[in-house]
């Protein structure tokens, strides 16, 4: 039902991937997040706390990387001193790197705009020549309907190996490895519209969960056309009666009609049809 849909889709979503360096083990946590690159300009959106990776990354390697400096070579007694100084914890996240896949050899510096109220946001790229990405979303330019059905995708379930800690430089780095993120689509029905703090329907709900990874996908009717951005999940808990409980997960996603507004207001190019 969706074949051809996905087909279209996969061509203009990619991972973000991001290592996330543990102080005490040195471990390596993976993590994959989706984005959606726009147009030829390489201009990409996502969720605004997808968007948030960068400058925590940012801000974690600026401290973190002079003490990783100052530790080398010490005693045991003088790692102590350094870590009471710091108010170190051994869970501590030590250093964060992020890598856009397929989308530009060079992203230089990214201008990150986020919407004031809503979990969105666009990313530019300072050097956006040779973009990889040739073929970009087309948004439909009315919402879609209660009881319609959609499908979502993105990418989830990390199974890769690319980061490691280079302990001479203090760095995160990559392996020179193939690298394969397969997509993992996942359809439903839209179960209800939502409003946001301002009280307009800006969000929806889908039938079935976010994974996680999805956030910052698309999510697309039959014909392939953006009918909004997944950006989390929402769980609703209720009884049958009092002492029998159950869970029921919802995906949550922003409507296209508010993305299209949110692209028109900061001068984006994008696709769009009549639907």
């Amino acid at each position: 039902m969706f074949v051809k849909a996905i087909e279209e889709t996969i061509k203009f979503t990619r991972p973000l991937l991001t290592g996330r360096m543990i102080y005490q083990t040195k471990e390596i946590l993976n993590d994959i997040n989706t984005l959606i690159v726009l147009n030829n300009q390489g201009d990409i959106l996502t969720c605004a706390h997808i968007s948030d990776l960068f400058q925590m990354a940012d801000d974690i390697n600026n401290v973190f990387m002079p003490i990783l400096e100052e530790l080398k070579d010490k005693s045991t007694k003088e790692i102590k001193k350094i870590e009471t100084k710091y108010a170190i914890k051994e869970n501590d996240i030590a250093l964060i790197h992020n890598i856009l896949v397929d989308i530009v050899d060079n992203p230089g510096r990214l201008n990150i705009i986020k919407h004031p109220v809503l979990d969105i946001a666009i990313i530019r790229l300072e050097n956006n020549k040779n973009i990889f990405v040739k073929d970009f979303p087309v948004f439909r330019t009315s919402n879609p309907l209660i009881g319609e059905h959609l499908c979502k995708l993105g990418f989830t379930f990390p199974e890769y190996s690319t980061f490691y800690y280079d302990d001479q430089e203090n760095k995160i780095k990559m392996h020179n490895e193939f690298m394969h993120f397969p997509l993992f689509p996942l359809d439903g029905i839209l179960t209800r519209n939502i409003v946001d703090q301002n009280n307009e329907v800006t969000m929806f709900e889908i039938s079935t969960p976010c994974l996680p990874g999805q956030a910052g996908g698309p999510i697309f009717d039959q014909d392939g056309y953006i009918c909004g951005l997944m950006i989390g999940t929402k769980r609703i808990t209720s009884y049958y009666q009092q002492d029998m409980p159950f869970n029921f997960d919802l995906g949550i996603a922003i409507n296209n009609e508010t993305i299209m507004s949110f692209l028109d207001q900061n001068k984006i190019e994008y696709n769009k049809k009549d639907k």
